[in-house]
């Protein structure tokens, strides 16, 4: 079934921007820690999106008419779960974005190294994963978006201006979608994710 954004419960925009605002305060000092239990899945969401610095973005295609199109990306979040992106027009994610903002954003365990999910299969239901769907678009504060992002990425400083790089960020997000235990994907709200506070 087509997803529709106005049936879906939005965080409130306050919430949001007091999220934002942090990045700046607490990008240096996540705790990411372990990783939590399974049976609080808000909690193994939020840490994996603190411990990532890549993933997969999937934007709607205006090369290929509509259709679905992803790209790897570099990532970060300054442990607000809140994505940001560094991208150029250049890239035809940055454009399809432009002509429109509804994208996921999917991040897998997995990716945090060899060891990370103890020897079981990328897809196993405990090698968690987390897909983020929203609205990216250019962050309205510049400055502390590429901050936040060259913390993790530090090489981005030093990418060429004339490309047009600019910041991006997931703002609202309207669905958590986060598998990390046999028995399916328990529901997680925008609310209750971005609420989640990882332990020290």
């Amino acid at each position: 079934p087509s997803f529709t954004p106005s049936k879906q419960p939005r965080v409130p925009s306050a919430m949001i921007t007091i999220c934002i605002a942090s990045f700046l305060a607490c990008a240096s000092a996540c705790p990411p820690g372990e990783k939590p239990p399974s049976s609080h899945p808000e909690l193994v969401a939020r840490w994996l999106a603190a411990r990532s610095d890549s993933g997969v973005v999937a934007t709607t295609s205006i090369q290929r008419g509509g259709a679905a199109w992803s790209n790897a990306i570099s990532f970060a979040d300054g442990c607000t779960g809140i994505p940001l992106l560094y991208l150029s027009k250049l890239d035809e994610t940055a454009r399809d974005l432009h002509a429109n903002a509804h994208a996921t954003i999917t991040l897998s365990e997995a990716y945090l190294g060899a060891d990370a999910c103890k020897g079981v299969d990328p897809q196993d239901p405990t090698c968690a994963k987390l897909s983020l769907y929203g609205q990216i678009t250019e962050a309205r504060n510049q400055t502390k978006a590429l901050h936040t992002l060259s913390i993790r990425h530090p090489a981005m400083l030093k990418w060429p201006s004339s490309h047009g790089f600019r910041a991006y960020v997931m703002d609202p997000i309207l669905d958590v979608f986060v598998l990390c235990a046999y028995g399916g994907a328990r529901p997680v709200s925008p609310a209750q994710y971005l609420n989640a506070t990882l332990p020290i």
